[in-house]
Protein backbone atom coordinates (compact mmCIF):
# COMPACT_ATOMS: atom_id res chain seq x y z
CA UNK A 1 0.00 0.00 0.00
CA UNK A 2 2.34 2.49 -0.94
CA UNK A 3 2.10 5.38 -4.27
CA UNK A 4 2.07 2.32 -6.71
CA UNK A 5 -1.30 1.73 -8.16
CA UNK A 6 -2.59 -1.65 -7.90
CA UNK A 7 -2.56 -4.14 -10.48
CA UNK A 8 -6.25 -5.96 -10.83
CA UNK A 9 -6.68 -8.87 -13.14
CA UNK A 10 -10.17 -9.41 -14.63
CA UNK A 11 -11.76 -13.26 -15.33
CA UNK A 12 -15.11 -13.67 -16.40
CA UNK A 13 -16.52 -17.25 -15.16
CA UNK A 14 -20.19 -18.88 -16.54
CA UNK A 15 -20.74 -22.28 -16.35
CA UNK A 16 -18.38 -23.24 -19.50
CA UNK A 17 -15.54 -21.73 -17.90
CA UNK A 18 -13.12 -19.04 -17.31
CA UNK A 19 -11.23 -16.43 -19.05
CA UNK A 20 -8.68 -13.45 -18.87
CA UNK A 21 -10.63 -9.72 -20.13
CA UNK A 22 -8.59 -6.71 -21.21
CA UNK A 23 -9.55 -4.02 -18.80
CA UNK A 24 -10.51 -1.80 -22.27
CA UNK A 25 -12.62 -4.60 -23.48
CA UNK A 26 -14.16 -5.00 -20.14
CA UNK A 27 -14.95 -1.41 -19.84
CA UNK A 28 -16.86 -1.02 -23.15
CA UNK A 29 -19.45 -4.16 -21.35
CA UNK A 30 -19.92 -2.88 -18.20
CA UNK A 31 -22.70 -1.21 -16.81
CA UNK A 32 -22.73 2.94 -15.50
CA UNK A 33 -23.23 1.39 -12.09
CA UNK A 34 -20.33 -1.55 -12.38
CA UNK A 35 -17.91 1.24 -13.66
CA UNK A 36 -18.34 3.15 -10.99
CA UNK A 37 -18.03 0.32 -8.77
CA UNK A 38 -14.58 0.06 -9.97
CA UNK A 39 -13.70 3.56 -9.86
CA UNK A 40 -14.63 3.58 -6.19
CA UNK A 41 -12.09 0.05 -5.32
CA UNK A 42 -9.55 2.66 -7.12
CA UNK A 43 -10.78 5.51 -4.73
CA UNK A 44 -10.82 3.00 -1.69
CA UNK A 45 -7.42 2.17 -2.23
CA UNK A 46 -6.40 5.63 -2.08
CA UNK A 47 -7.43 6.36 0.76
CA UNK A 48 -6.39 3.73 2.83
CA UNK A 49 -2.57 4.79 1.17
CA UNK A 50 -3.14 8.44 2.14
CA UNK A 51 -4.41 7.12 5.62
CA UNK A 52 -1.51 4.59 6.35
CA UNK A 53 0.87 7.72 5.02
CA UNK A 54 -1.15 9.98 7.62
CA UNK A 55 -1.97 12.59 4.48
CA UNK A 56 -3.74 14.92 5.17
CA UNK A 57 -6.06 15.59 2.32
CA UNK A 58 -9.77 16.93 1.39
CA UNK A 59 -12.22 14.57 -0.52
CA UNK A 60 -14.88 16.02 -2.92
CA UNK A 61 -17.60 13.54 -3.08
CA UNK A 62 -20.11 14.18 -6.08
CA UNK A 63 -23.24 11.84 -6.28
CA UNK A 64 -20.78 8.60 -5.60
CA UNK A 65 -24.05 6.84 -4.75
CA UNK A 66 -25.85 6.74 -8.29
CA UNK A 67 -26.64 3.72 -9.86
CA UNK A 68 -26.35 1.65 -7.35
CA UNK A 69 -29.36 -0.14 -4.94
CA UNK A 70 -30.23 0.86 -1.57
CA UNK A 71 -27.90 -2.07 -0.08
CA UNK A 72 -24.56 -0.77 -1.75
CA UNK A 73 -25.67 2.76 -1.19
CA UNK A 74 -25.84 2.56 2.38
CA UNK A 75 -22.24 0.63 2.35
CA UNK A 76 -20.74 3.85 0.46
CA UNK A 77 -22.52 5.97 3.09
CA UNK A 78 -20.59 3.87 5.80
CA UNK A 79 -17.80 4.06 4.37
CA UNK A 80 -18.04 7.97 4.31
CA UNK A 81 -18.59 7.80 7.75
CA UNK A 82 -15.30 5.79 8.29
CA UNK A 83 -13.73 8.69 5.97
CA UNK A 84 -15.36 11.25 8.41
CA UNK A 85 -13.74 9.79 11.55
CA UNK A 86 -10.30 10.10 10.38
CA UNK A 87 -9.01 13.45 11.79
CA UNK A 88 -6.99 14.28 8.51
CA UNK A 89 -9.46 14.05 6.48
CA UNK A 90 -12.14 16.39 4.96
CA UNK A 91 -15.25 15.95 2.82
CA UNK A 92 -17.14 17.95 0.66
CA UNK A 93 -20.07 16.02 -0.50
CA UNK A 94 -22.53 16.71 -3.23
CA UNK A 95 -25.64 15.07 -4.51
CA UNK A 96 -28.73 15.31 -5.90
CA UNK A 97 -30.72 12.75 -4.77
CA UNK A 98 -32.42 13.90 -1.35
CA UNK A 99 -32.99 10.19 0.16
CA UNK A 100 -29.31 10.25 -0.02
CA UNK A 101 -28.53 13.55 1.31
CA UNK A 102 -30.94 12.63 4.16
CA UNK A 103 -29.02 9.12 4.50
CA UNK A 104 -25.78 11.47 4.93
CA UNK A 105 -26.99 13.20 7.54
CA UNK A 106 -29.18 10.64 9.76
CA UNK A 107 -26.07 8.85 9.91
CA UNK A 108 -24.16 11.40 11.16
CA UNK A 109 -21.47 11.40 8.17
CA UNK A 110 -22.46 15.58 8.24
CA UNK A 111 -23.58 17.25 11.26
CA UNK A 112 -27.02 18.66 10.70
CA UNK A 113 -25.70 22.42 10.97
CA UNK A 114 -23.16 21.03 7.75
CA UNK A 115 -25.53 20.69 5.94
CA UNK A 116 -26.45 22.99 2.39
CA UNK A 117 -29.12 23.44 0.25
CA UNK A 118 -27.69 25.46 -3.08
CA UNK A 119 -30.11 27.16 -5.28
CA UNK A 120 -30.17 29.61 -8.44
CA UNK A 121 -31.20 32.77 -8.52
CA UNK A 122 -31.58 34.82 -11.33
CA UNK A 123 -28.24 36.27 -11.52
CA UNK A 124 -25.91 33.82 -8.51
CA UNK A 125 -26.05 30.45 -7.28
CA UNK A 126 -26.93 30.50 -3.22
CA UNK A 127 -26.26 27.88 -0.23
CA UNK A 128 -28.57 28.19 2.65
CA UNK A 129 -28.88 26.05 5.82
CA UNK A 130 -31.31 22.90 5.04
CA UNK A 131 -34.23 22.23 6.45
CA UNK A 132 -36.65 20.19 6.40
CA UNK A 133 -34.84 17.26 6.28
CA UNK A 134 -36.99 15.53 9.06
CA UNK A 135 -39.99 15.56 7.31
CA UNK A 136 -41.23 19.31 7.13
CA UNK A 137 -44.97 18.60 8.10
CA UNK A 138 -44.31 17.03 11.66
CA UNK A 139 -41.16 19.50 12.70
CA UNK A 140 -42.58 22.68 10.85
CA UNK A 141 -46.11 22.74 9.21
CA UNK A 142 -48.25 21.73 11.80
CA UNK A 143 -46.99 24.00 14.34
CA UNK A 144 -47.65 26.42 12.26
CA UNK A 145 -50.93 26.49 10.06
CA UNK A 146 -51.18 30.06 11.25
CA UNK A 147 -49.45 30.19 7.64
CA UNK A 148 -51.81 29.97 5.19
CA UNK A 149 -49.08 28.63 2.87
CA UNK A 150 -48.22 26.02 5.02
CA UNK A 151 -51.41 25.34 5.86
CA UNK A 152 -52.22 24.82 2.13
CA UNK A 153 -48.76 22.44 1.84
CA UNK A 154 -50.30 20.39 4.54
CA UNK A 155 -52.82 19.14 2.55
CA UNK A 156 -51.25 16.11 0.57
CA UNK A 157 -49.57 14.81 3.82
CA UNK A 158 -53.48 14.64 5.98
CA UNK A 159 -55.13 13.35 3.06
CA UNK A 160 -51.94 10.70 2.79
CA UNK A 161 -52.25 10.21 6.67
CA UNK A 162 -56.42 9.62 5.66
CA UNK A 163 -55.52 7.35 2.94
CA UNK A 164 -53.49 5.11 5.28
CA UNK A 165 -55.24 5.04 7.87
CA UNK A 166 -58.81 4.98 6.82
CA UNK A 167 -59.13 4.40 3.05
CA UNK A 168 -59.58 6.09 0.02
CA UNK A 169 -63.25 6.01 0.52
CA UNK A 170 -63.68 7.90 3.31
CA UNK A 171 -65.54 11.12 2.48
CA UNK A 172 -62.60 13.28 4.00
CA UNK A 173 -59.90 11.86 2.01
CA UNK A 174 -62.55 12.54 -0.88
CA UNK A 175 -63.26 15.90 0.34
CA UNK A 176 -59.60 17.01 0.38
CA UNK A 177 -59.50 15.16 -3.18
CA UNK A 178 -61.35 18.17 -4.16
CA UNK A 179 -58.47 21.12 -3.38
CA UNK A 180 -56.30 18.92 -5.35
CA UNK A 181 -58.16 17.65 -8.15
CA UNK A 182 -61.55 20.25 -9.60
CA UNK A 183 -64.66 18.57 -8.83
CA UNK A 184 -67.74 19.89 -8.87
CA UNK A 185 -68.01 21.04 -5.07
CA UNK A 186 -64.34 21.96 -5.02
CA UNK A 187 -65.39 26.02 -5.44
CA UNK A 188 -67.72 25.23 -1.86
CA UNK A 189 -65.14 23.54 0.21
CA UNK A 190 -64.88 26.11 3.74
CA UNK A 191 -62.30 26.80 6.08
CA UNK A 192 -64.70 24.84 8.85
CA UNK A 193 -64.76 21.91 6.88
CA UNK A 194 -60.77 22.03 6.33
CA UNK A 195 -60.63 22.64 10.57
CA UNK A 196 -63.20 19.80 10.97
CA UNK A 197 -61.00 17.07 8.62
CA UNK A 198 -57.40 18.62 10.16
CA UNK A 199 -58.75 18.42 13.57
CA UNK A 200 -60.21 14.46 13.45
CA UNK A 201 -56.98 13.35 11.69
CA UNK A 202 -54.91 15.11 13.99
CA UNK A 203 -53.61 15.26 17.76
CA UNK A 204 -52.92 18.50 19.07
CA UNK A 205 -52.90 20.36 16.11
CA UNK A 206 -53.52 24.13 16.65
CA UNK A 207 -55.63 25.31 13.21
CA UNK A 208 -55.87 29.38 12.72
CA UNK A 209 -58.26 31.26 13.49
CA UNK A 210 -60.31 32.44 10.20
CA UNK A 211 -63.29 33.77 9.00
CA UNK A 212 -64.30 29.81 8.66
CA UNK A 213 -66.99 30.51 5.48
CA UNK A 214 -64.31 31.56 3.44
CA UNK A 215 -63.54 29.18 0.66
CA UNK A 216 -60.00 27.42 0.79
CA UNK A 217 -60.12 27.40 -2.75
CA UNK A 218 -60.31 31.07 -2.93
CA UNK A 219 -56.70 31.50 0.35
CA UNK A 220 -55.17 28.35 -2.52
CA UNK A 221 -55.03 31.38 -5.48
CA UNK A 222 -54.29 33.89 -2.77
CA UNK A 223 -51.45 32.08 -1.63
CA UNK A 224 -50.25 31.06 -4.80
CA UNK A 225 -50.09 34.70 -6.04
CA UNK A 226 -48.15 36.01 -3.03
CA UNK A 227 -45.88 32.83 -3.79
CA UNK A 228 -45.02 34.70 -7.09
CA UNK A 229 -43.55 37.56 -5.00
CA UNK A 230 -41.94 35.38 -2.49
CA UNK A 231 -37.71 35.73 -2.00
CA UNK A 232 -35.86 33.37 -3.80
CA UNK A 233 -35.08 30.08 -1.93
CA UNK A 234 -35.80 26.67 -1.20
CA UNK A 235 -39.29 27.04 -0.32
CA UNK A 236 -40.72 23.91 0.27
CA UNK A 237 -44.57 25.14 1.12
CA UNK A 238 -44.53 27.84 -1.88
CA UNK A 239 -43.68 24.95 -4.67
CA UNK A 240 -46.59 22.53 -3.37
CA UNK A 241 -48.86 25.36 -2.86
CA UNK A 242 -47.84 26.38 -6.56
CA UNK A 243 -48.19 22.92 -7.39
CA UNK A 244 -51.77 22.64 -6.19
CA UNK A 245 -52.78 26.11 -7.27
CA UNK A 246 -51.84 24.91 -11.23
CA UNK A 247 -53.21 21.85 -11.46
CA UNK A 248 -56.75 23.22 -10.24
CA UNK A 249 -56.73 25.89 -12.30
CA UNK A 250 -55.56 23.61 -15.44
CA UNK A 251 -58.46 21.02 -14.71
CA UNK A 252 -61.17 24.08 -14.36
CA UNK A 253 -60.03 25.05 -17.63
CA UNK A 254 -60.43 21.98 -19.37
CA UNK A 255 -63.68 21.32 -17.00
CA UNK A 256 -65.22 23.89 -18.49
CA UNK A 257 -64.08 23.91 -21.75
CA UNK A 258 -64.75 20.16 -22.28
CA UNK A 259 -68.47 21.09 -21.13
CA UNK A 260 -69.38 17.57 -20.48
CA UNK A 261 -70.34 17.08 -16.62
CA UNK A 262 -71.30 13.23 -16.89
CA UNK A 263 -67.72 12.80 -18.43
CA UNK A 264 -65.91 14.26 -15.59
CA UNK A 265 -68.21 12.53 -12.94
CA UNK A 266 -67.05 9.35 -14.48
CA UNK A 267 -63.32 9.74 -13.86
CA UNK A 268 -62.18 7.84 -11.33
CA UNK A 269 -58.71 8.12 -10.71
CA UNK A 270 -55.51 10.49 -13.36
CA UNK A 271 -58.10 13.14 -13.68
CA UNK A 272 -55.51 15.65 -14.92
CA UNK A 273 -54.54 13.05 -17.56
CA UNK A 274 -57.86 11.83 -18.84
CA UNK A 275 -59.49 15.60 -18.80
CA UNK A 276 -56.08 16.66 -21.05
CA UNK A 277 -57.33 13.14 -23.46
CA UNK A 278 -60.50 14.84 -23.86
CA UNK A 279 -59.73 18.28 -24.32
CA UNK A 280 -57.14 17.14 -27.27
CA UNK A 281 -59.83 15.13 -29.19
CA UNK A 282 -62.35 18.02 -28.56
CA UNK A 283 -59.55 21.06 -29.63
CA UNK A 284 -56.74 19.86 -31.36
CA UNK A 285 -55.99 22.86 -32.83
CA UNK A 286 -55.41 24.71 -29.64
CA UNK A 287 -51.04 23.77 -29.98
CA UNK A 288 -50.67 26.68 -27.48
CA UNK A 289 -53.34 25.54 -24.77
CA UNK A 290 -52.25 21.62 -25.33
CA UNK A 291 -48.26 22.77 -24.77
CA UNK A 292 -48.91 24.91 -21.83
CA UNK A 293 -51.76 21.40 -20.51
CA UNK A 294 -49.16 18.98 -21.00
CA UNK A 295 -46.34 20.95 -19.13
CA UNK A 296 -48.83 20.97 -16.22
CA UNK A 297 -48.80 16.92 -16.75
CA UNK A 298 -45.47 16.52 -16.53
CA UNK A 299 -44.02 18.81 -13.93
CA UNK A 300 -47.23 18.90 -11.32
CA UNK A 301 -48.04 14.75 -10.30
CA UNK A 302 -45.28 14.07 -8.00
CA UNK A 303 -45.40 17.52 -6.26
CA UNK A 304 -49.07 17.16 -5.19
CA UNK A 305 -49.21 13.34 -4.46
CA UNK A 306 -46.08 13.31 -1.77
CA UNK A 307 -45.30 11.96 1.46
CA UNK A 308 -43.71 11.79 4.71
CA UNK A 309 -41.24 9.67 2.70
CA UNK A 310 -40.30 11.14 -0.31
CA UNK A 311 -39.74 14.97 -1.22
CA UNK A 312 -37.14 14.79 -3.95
CA UNK A 313 -39.49 16.04 -7.18
CA UNK A 314 -40.54 19.05 -5.23
CA UNK A 315 -36.83 19.84 -4.70
CA UNK A 316 -35.48 18.86 -7.71
CA UNK A 317 -37.53 21.67 -9.64
CA UNK A 318 -37.02 25.35 -8.99
CA UNK A 319 -38.98 27.47 -7.89
CA UNK A 320 -39.05 29.90 -10.95
CA UNK A 321 -40.13 27.15 -13.13
CA UNK A 322 -43.34 26.85 -11.30
CA UNK A 323 -43.92 30.60 -11.12
CA UNK A 324 -43.39 30.96 -14.64
CA UNK A 325 -45.90 27.55 -15.38
CA UNK A 326 -48.49 29.45 -12.75
CA UNK A 327 -48.64 32.35 -15.13
CA UNK A 328 -49.14 30.58 -17.89
CA UNK A 329 -52.16 28.71 -16.82
CA UNK A 330 -53.68 31.71 -15.64
CA UNK A 331 -54.11 33.01 -19.39
CA UNK A 332 -55.40 30.06 -20.63
CA UNK A 333 -57.48 30.80 -22.62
Amino acid sequence: MKRDVPGIAFVFIDPDGETSVEKSNLLQALSSGEKKALYILNIIFEVQARKEEKQETLFIVDDIADSFDYKNKYAIIQYLKEISEESIFYQIILTHNFDFFRTVESRKVVDYPNCLFSYKTENEVKLEKASGIKNPFINDWKQNLGDLKKLVASIPFVRNIIEYTKGEDDADYKKLTSLLHWKDDSESFSMESLKIIFENSLADVNFPTVHHTDKIIDKIFQEAESCLTASEGINFENKIVLSIAIRLKAERFMVNKINDPLFVLSITSNQTIELLKKYKDKNPSEKENLKILEEVNLMTPENIHLNSFMYEPILDMSDRHLRDLYKKVKNLS
